[in-house]
Formats: C-alpha cells, structure tokens, sequence
C-alpha cells in the first residue's frame, strides 16, 4: 500500500499538480521545479512530510469505523481478554509457585546429604 502512495505523490509531481491538488504557493512549486533533485526525490520527500498526517488518518478512520460498524451489527464485540488473561496469570502463578516448592524441596534434600558426607571438624595439631 505504501507503494501505491508514493506512486499518487510521483504522479502529482510529474503532472505538475502541486498547487491544485496539495495547495502548495507558487513560489514554492517553483523552486521545486527547478531544483535539481529531480521528479522522484520530490515525491520521496512530499510522501515522507505527509507521513504524519497519513498515520493519523489511518488510525482516527480505523477507530471510527469499527465503531460505527459495530454500533450497526456488522462486527462483534471482541470477547472478554480481561478475564482471560486473569485466569491465565492465575493458573501460571500456581504452576510456578509448585515449581519453586519442589526445586526448594530438592536443594534441601541436596543439602541434608551434603552436610551427611562433609564434616567440619576442626584439625588437632
């Protein structure tokens, strides 16, 4: 999509519709029609200054339309994620909770045969 973007900003520049279409001043048309940068480079560039507002667009008509298509039925509400990811941190919190007591279980185990074999008698010299 962004391809065909650039290629409507190129095609506005080659047609030499700048000050129609975007509202640019003629001295500003002019100094991009004399530049040396070339047809493209000043698409490249007018496409990259417009990016903001393209964001913006985007996300603002998104947003509405989903809205609007869910107000009219066409698009469902999406299911509870609240809920769900509560119930996932739950069951996760009690999978590492067990985890941790069998790893303490077996350090202390690992530690009572440790202190079996080693002994920390003092030497008699």
């Amino acid at each position: 999509m962004r391809d065909l973007s650039l290629a409507r900003v190129l095609f506005v520049v080659v047609c030499g519709l700048l000050s129609k279409l975007i509202g640019l001043p003629d001295s500003v048309v002019n100094i991009l029609k004399n530049s040396q940068s070339g047809n493209a480079l000043t698409a490249y560039a007018l496409f990259k200054i417009a990016t903001p507002a393209r964001y913006t667009v985007t996300l603002g008509g998104t947003s509405f339309t989903v809205k609007y298509l869910r107000s009219r039925g066409y698009m469902s509400t999406p299911p509870p994620v609240k809920e769900y990811l509560q119930d996932r941190m739950e069951e996760t919190k009690e999978l590492l909770t067990e985890k941790m007591e069998e790893t303490k279980d077996r350090l202390t185990e690992k530690l009572q045969e440790t202190k079996g074999k080693v002994s920390f008698k003092k030497k008699v010299e």
